[in-house]
């Protein structure tokens, strides 16, 4: 009993340094004894914020994030009514996380404190760290390192004591970007392999996006071949679940590593198939500029009439924009009238 109580009193030491970080709850909490009474006097009124919560999610997947915020602030105010407090710190981190898309990082942090402040009146320690980890990652971005830093070794700290296993690979892929950033290679590959090491298996596509960031170290370090085995990972995680966000990812970085070993019949069939992933996507831009440099690879290789071939698909695939002004368009005619004088 005494070992239990001990090992209690460490984890909210942790929760209480990581309280300090994080900083100031931006809206009222309601006190202890309401948070665990949900009122169901009115189950219309839950109906609707449920539905208002699913169609966020349609608005979201149909590319409207600014239209998903919005109706998830509307489920907000439902789930109030009925007193539902895990409900909203659920909402309000679909919101966070929609606002990051937007690339709106001062609302996204606001919302992801205000969380962490329904995560504490509830107790629950796997929403705190998951929007700390959260904070992290903006602020890393932001470029506050030596802020994200302190934050992100409280909530690594807390995450391993409460057997967090994801909240602990995102603190370790967290202490991976930091160390990247300061240039310290070698200690992010180190973070880097930690956290994959210790990535659930179900959160497979968050494990290609570590990989990613490996590669990135490597690269820096010019150690092609293994970056390209990395980037290979990422791109087979990417393939096995259909992710085709990671795939263009993992394509781009694994194509721009093989110019650095080089091996061109590599780089011809990857930028095929990148091509191809672009017009799956429905971004006939990418496509178009992608072949371009398909064309541009060919014409490296003395082989004209591939290039040739090359070019005049990237002129179509711009085409499909329908703006006889667009660079991508202007190029590949410039590329073609290029090759006629040759």
């Amino acid at each position: 009993m005494h070992r239990k109580r001990q090992k209690m009193s460490v984890a909210n030491i942790g929760a209480t340094i990581l309280a300090a970080f994080v900083g100031a709850i931006i809206v009222p909490m309601p006190m202890q004894s309401q948070q665990v009474t949900i009122n169901p006097e009115n189950r219309a009124v839950r109906d609707e914020a449920d539905r208002l919560l699913d169609v966020g999610y349609t608005q979201l997947k149909d590319g409207q994030p600014r239209e998903a915020i919005k109706t998830w602030l509307y489920a907000i105010s439902y789930y109030r009514r009925v007193n539902d407090q895990a409900a909203i710190s659920y909402t309000l981190a679909r919101v966070s996380d929609a606002y990051e898309l937007l690339g709106a990082s001062n609302a996204a942090q606001d919302t992801s404190r205000q969380r962490i402040g329904y995560a504490n009146t509830l107790q629950d320690n796997g929403a705190k760290l998951e929007s700390s980890n959260n904070l992290v990652s903006l602020e890393i971005a932001q470029g506050k390192l030596e802020s994200a830093s302190k934050l992100n070794k409280a909530i690594l700290e807390l995450s391993i004591q409460n057997e967090q296993e994801m909240n602990t690979a995102i603190a370790l892929n967290n202490s991976g970007l930091i160390a990247e950033r300061y240039g310290n290679h070698l200690e992010a590959l180190k973070q880097y392999y930690a956290s994959i090491k210790a990535h659930p298996m179900r959160e497979a596509i968050g494990k290609g996006y570590i990989y990613i960031n490996s590669g990135d170290s490597l690269m820096a370090l010019k150690n092609y071949k293994t970056a390209i085995t990395n980037y290979g990972m990422a791109l087979a995680i990417a393939r096995q679940y259909r992710n085709y966000k990671l795939m263009s990812v993992a394509s781009d970085r694994i194509i721009a590593a093989y110019l650095e070993v080089p091996n061109f019949y590599r780089i011809e069939e990857l930028l095929q198939n990148r091509s191809s992933l672009a017009l799956v996507m429905g971004d006939p831009e990418t496509a178009s500029i992608v072949q371009r440099y398909l064309g541009d690879l060919y014409l490296s290789l003395g082989n004209l009439p591939k290039a040739r071939a090359a070019y005049q698909e990237s002129y179509d695939f711009a085409a499909m924009l329908r703006d006889n002004t667009s660079l991508p368009l202007r190029e590949a005619y410039y590329k073609l009238q290029e090759l006629e004088r040759l």
